[in-house]
């Protein structure tokens, strides 16, 4: 079978030294979807590379009730995606005890679910039941039986399952779980071994828009985000994005970069004059924020001004339908040809002359480095994240803002009506600008991160318990300042600060020095904009010592809006009562 151990030493075994640390390698993702998108395609590629260039075996582990592992792995072998050196773990298959089985489920009448693993023999292995939200007592209750019948297990957590079961799997060896989907993420944060080093690789933009730093966090990533520091690491594919994360919510110390790797281009590229200049390439999943009905647009307008663009989509999904119409409707069948989902078809950018990338967001998408190494020319909207931290615009491709349609027609239409040299020229500077992704620099990045990793979780935990003696929030001349002064803080401790605004989902975190157990933090003015200086505001105050952190306190409340003169003459009111009341309270001589 692929991904046999036997079959996988030998395939590493001519891999020369290697540069990840002694260990496990585990790729963690909730599932393997048919057909997957970028995320799945970068983690196995990343495997693939883990087991060719440092001789490490990688475990796929997967989550999914309803995953058909059989199938998976058969189409991933045909597509060489799925090597010697990888195997595909499910928790549900290794509870019916291994490969063969399947999952009956049965959606109950006021809401409920169960779910029954039943063995290759047909026998039940798992019972898995999940019961109306309104109903009392426990939510789920997953019980495995022996081949007899006989319950050998029960939990009440689908959480706690997850854990024994990757207990089993890694044992006391030492483990590094590299964990993608940001659905398994939440449950990752929370599985904490001593012999389990755990990162979480940021596949797409954490924020809700384009706007950047301050933006609002993306609501499935809010309880990830809001706690980055329970990962001994948090990888981001651009610096950009990195930056930004240790902008708006602080920097643990244990946010990285690094980028997607790419496979080596098999053949020599298409020189510029075997290319039609006119003729383009789009590689992507058919669905909404892929935006590849603006790609047509944008071809539209090229032709409109006697341009003859055309343009060959490589990619399904649900979208597919709606955007053959569109082609229909708008007369462009000549122009616009679909041709589904095809293993290799990055191939194509080799003799594509451009490629057009018009996500609503990314993470870095793999297949414009995919483009570049191919000498392929990319037009890309200015997106968070990924084509401005590749692209410099004008020398190995063209940057226009987000959604700007003209603009991307005007960059279009100036590749292929540009002089044949300086085509060549930008094409040449594409496939340096693409040799960043080389997997051998990819995977030596991962390495240092993951020893860095390691590291911190390594070190001793040490304890100490902190409380806030005095919390206040001001509101001044447009900006905010919280103060803090905590009993109880480590010499050397940082104190993380916290503000969140109900109803608008912000969140801005910062790291400042606990100064005699004192911290002062003053945002800018597009900090506090961004977070609201006259709403009432949450602020929850935490200490970090040597990777342990601890909330000292947290308060809800509207920001001080007094000004100094109107604060110190509240103070001196205060004193003078304060004086009166003991004056009064003095006896009275009788004398």
């Amino acid at each position: 079978m692929a991904g046999g151990t036997s079959e996988a030493r030998r395939y590493v075994a001519t891999a020369a030294g290697s540069a990840l640390p002694e260990g496990r390698q585990l790729a963690v993702t909730w599932g393997i979807p048919e057909p997957f998108g970028g995320m799945t395609s970068a983690l196995l590629h990343r495997s693939r590379a883990f087991v060719r260039l440092a001789g490490r075996e990688v475990d796929v582990v997967t989550f999914d009730p309803s995953a058909d592992l059989d199938a998976a792995r058969n189409r991933l072998v045909d597509a060489s995606e799925l090597i010697p050196g990888i195997r595909l773990r499910n928790v549900w298959e290794d509870l019916r005890g291994g490969p063969g089985g399947t999952a009956m489920i049965t959606h109950g009448t006021h809401g409920g679910l169960l779910v029954e693993h039943v063995r290759a023999d047909g026998s039940l292995a798992v019972r898995d039941e999940r019961f109306p939200a309104r109903a009392e007592g426990r939510a789920r209750l997953i019980t495995a039986y022996d081949g007899e019948g006989t319950v050998v297990r029960q939990w009440t957590r689908a959480w706690d399952c997850y854990a024994d079961w990757l207990d089993g799997l890694v044992g006391d060896e030492r483990a590094y779980a590299i964990t993608d989907s940001k659905t398994a993420a939440e449950f990752m944060a929370r599985y904490r071994r001593p012999n389990v080093v755990s990162l979480h690789l940021v596949h797409n933009s954490h924020l809700v828009g384009p706007e950047r730093p301050w933006g609002v966090l993306r609501p499935s990533r809010r309880r990830v985000f809001t706690h980055l520091e329970r990962f001994d690491g948090v990888v981001f594919l651009t610096e950009r994005q990195r930056a930004d994360a240790a902008t708006l919510l602080g920097d643990p110390g244990n946010l990285a970069a690094v980028p997607n790797g790419i496979d080596p281009v098999a053949r020599e590229p298409d020189p510029d004059a075997q290319r039609d200049p006119a003729a383009g390439v789009v590689l992507a999943r058919l669905t909404t924020r892929k935006r590849v009905d603006h790609a047509i647009e944008v071809v539209r307008r090229c032709r409109a001004r006697g341009v003859p663009a055309t343009l060959v989509v490589y990619g399904d999904g649900p979208d597919a339908a709606a955007l053959r119409r569109r082609v229909d409707d708008e007369g462009l069948g000549d122009a616009v040809t679909f041709a589904g989902h095809r293993a290799g078809a990055a191939d194509a950018f080799a003799h594509a002359s451009w490629t057009l990338v018009t996500s609503t967001f990314e993470g870095s998408p793999l297949t414009l480095a995919e483009a570049m190494a191919r000498g392929c020319l990319p037009v890309a909207y200015d997106i968070p994240y990924g084509p401005a931290d590749l692209i410099a615009d004008r020398v190995d491709g063209l940057l226009v803002p987000d959604g700007d349609l003209d603009g991307a027609a005007d960059a279009l239409a100036r590749i292929v009506t540009m002089p044949s040299a300086e085509r060549a020229r930008m094409r040449e500077a594409a496939r340096a600008t693409a040799a960043r992704h080389d997997d051998a620099h990819v995977v030596a990045a991962w390495g240092r991160v993951q020893r860095d990793a390691a590291a911190r979780h390594d070190r001793p935990a040490p304890p100490f318990e902190v409380e806030v003696e005095r919390l206040r929030m001001r509101f001044r001349r447009g900006r905010l300042r919280v103060s803090v002064r905590l009993r109880g803080a480590p010499r050397g401790g940082s104190v993380v600060i916290t503000l969140r605004r109900r109803g608008r989902g912000a969140i801005v975190r910062a790291r400042r020095p606990a100064r005699d157990g004192r911290a002062v933090w003053r945002l800018g003015e597009r900090a506090t904009s961004f977070v609201g200086g006259r709403h009432p505001l949450t602020c929850i105050v935490e200490v970090e010592d040597d990777g342990t952190l601890v909330e000292a306190g947290r308060v809800t409340a509207y920001p001080d809006t007094r000004s100094v003169a109107r604060r110190a003459v509240r103070r001196l009111r205060g004193r003078l009562g304060r004086l009166g009341r003991l004056g009064r309270s003095q006896p009275r001589s009788t004398a």
